[in-house]
């Protein structure tokens, strides 16, 4: 049977596969259309390293 190919998991940050990949809750605020007012979001997303969740997180924070 033909099965697809399992890719490695790729970082948010660098777009590069990672062998070890760690997960890191971005906490960040967003503007909610429908309320008209921010919110604050909080995703769960894959990064190579803990330097590049850091800088994600950082980022977000402005």
């Amino acid at each position: 049977m033909d099965q697809p190919a399992i890719e490695p998991t790729k970082c948010t940050r660098c777009g590069k596969p990672a062998d070890f990949v760690t997960y890191r809750n971005i906490i960040y605020q967003a503007y909610d259309q429908a309320r008209n007012r921010k919110v604050v979001r909080n995703d769960r997303l894959p990064f190579c390293s803990e330097e590049h969740a850091n800088h994600e997180q950082m980022s977000r924070e402005g």
